[in-house]
């Protein structure tokens, strides 16, 4: 398995464990808040688990650059679309990779086939 690789699931799996801790020592109704400046696309990959019991409310601030704030509350339930989302995300993980190849040609001459 390639570093990058090692390096991407070691961070995954530390997070995950990150955000079960925080989830165990919340009390009902009790509020994890984080400001980021990531997305809700990428952020919400994340704290999307029935298991943590929370749910998943955002906004976010700012111009041209935007700060996420992200409220997650202890003993609520996640809405429907997060629920989907952590489907998917399940679905896919569970989902054999994709192996892609390809033939290398010799003789084609690439530059030559590119319209300018």
């Amino acid at each position: 398995m390639h570093k990058l690789q090692n390096l991407c699931i070691c961070a995954y799996q530390y997070t995950t464990l990150l955000y079960a801790k925080i989830s165990r020592v919340l009390k009902p109704g009790g509020r994890f808040v984080s400001v980021t400046f990531a997305q809700p696309h990428f952020r919400k990959r994340l704290y999307a688990r029935t298991e943590y019991r929370w749910s998943i409310n955002h906004c976010h601030y700012g111009d041209s650059f935007h700060y996420f704030l992200y409220v997650l509350t202890k003993g609520e339930e996640l809405s429907p679309e997060d629920i989907a989302l952590e489907r998917s995300l399940r679905t896919e993980a569970e989902a054999p990779p994709t192996v892609t190849t390809f033939e290398e040609v010799e003789n084609e001459d690439f530059l030559s086939n590119i319209a300018l």
